[in-house]
């Protein structure tokens, strides 16, 4: 079934229907398919019940086992997080969004203390908080 439509994320609850076997026998053969690398584990949107859920998606058998961030080798036992087609290590896609939060956080402090001084200028304060004559 995952085969038939690369690309789509589906959730295990969806997956557990269409093969008509319980959502605990499903869960447990996803967990075996996340193992091998067409098979991907993202939370996204599922193409058939439309909730964001964790999902699995067929990458096809060629596909990279490389992080897109680092360019190091996913192993299986490293923990992943898939982007449409781009797999990331875990630790590497934190550090990905962090950083331009920070960048965003670091900006936004010094835009807000050059307001500040401005402020204080025109109200005719001096840094310390003393009247100006």
């Amino acid at each position: 079934m995952l085969e038939q439509c690369p690309g789509e994320a589906l959730c295990d609850a969806c997956l557990a229907f269409a093969c008509s076997v319980s959502l605990t026998e499903m869960r447990g053969v996803t967990a075996t398919l996340v193992r091998d690398l067409a098979f991907g584990r993202s939370t996204s949107t599922c193409a058939s019940c439309r909730r964001q859920t964790p999902t699995l998606l067929w990458r096809g058998p060629d596909a990279s086992n490389k992080c897109a961030y680092c360019s190091r080798e996913i192993e299986g036992t490293d923990n992943a997080v898939l982007i449409d087609a781009d797999a990331f290590h875990d630790h590497c896609w934190r550090r990905l969004t962090t950083d331009a939060t920070v960048r965003a956080s670091r900006a936004l402090g010094e835009k807000t203390q050059a307001l500040i001084r401005q402020s204080r200028e025109r109200i005719g304060r001096s840094q310390d908080g003393a009247v100006q004559a």
